[in-house]
């Protein structure tokens, strides 16, 4: 069995990761009790040669500054949006770890119909001077939900 020194360390590991994802959400949402997206965040949030990729959406972007400048541009019409990471899986090696969630998005764009995305993400992160960061994501399309092709409501 570990030393004690070593299972709080992987313990607090654990919870700055989880904290982190949890602060990646919250400065992406948008739209709803004064929120807007907070792209200057994201430099306590990636690592600097950090790597972020949907086969689903053709994007792939590397570097901490182009993932500002694509995050800038993709939620420039995103009137509202809601991020939600669920059921971590972590495993922690020392200075590095990674994380598969799953993760679900409510959004609105151009005042139109909202829509519920499910997906999962695979994430790597990396311990640094400053802490953990997020080395890299791949998101994982699963299944969208919007308003126009939910089932008919009973009046």
């Amino acid at each position: 069995m570990p030393a004690l020194e070593e299972r709080i360390r992987r313990l607090e590991d654990l919870e700055e990761i989880r904290t982190l994802t949890a602060r990646y959400a919250f400065h992406i949402n948008k739209g709803w009790n004064g929120k807007s997206v907070h792209v200057d965040a994201m430099s306590s949030i990636f690592t600097e040669d950090a790597r972020w990729e949907s086969l689903a959406m053709k994007l792939t972007v590397v570097g901490l500054e182009n993932i500002m400048t694509s995050l800038q541009e993709k939620t420039e019409h995103t009137d509202f949006s809601m991020h939600s990471y669920t059921n971590p899986i972590l495993e922690v090696d020392g200075d590095a770890a990674t994380g598969n969630w799953l993760f679900w998005i409510a959004s609105r764009r151009n005042g139109g119909p909202p829509n519920e995305v499910f997906m999962s993400e695979d994430i790597s992160y990396r311990r640094t001077v400053d802490g953990w960061r997020i080395a890299a994501v791949n998101v994982h399309y699963g299944m969208m939900l919007n308003e126009q092709s939910a089932p008919a409501r009973a009046s």
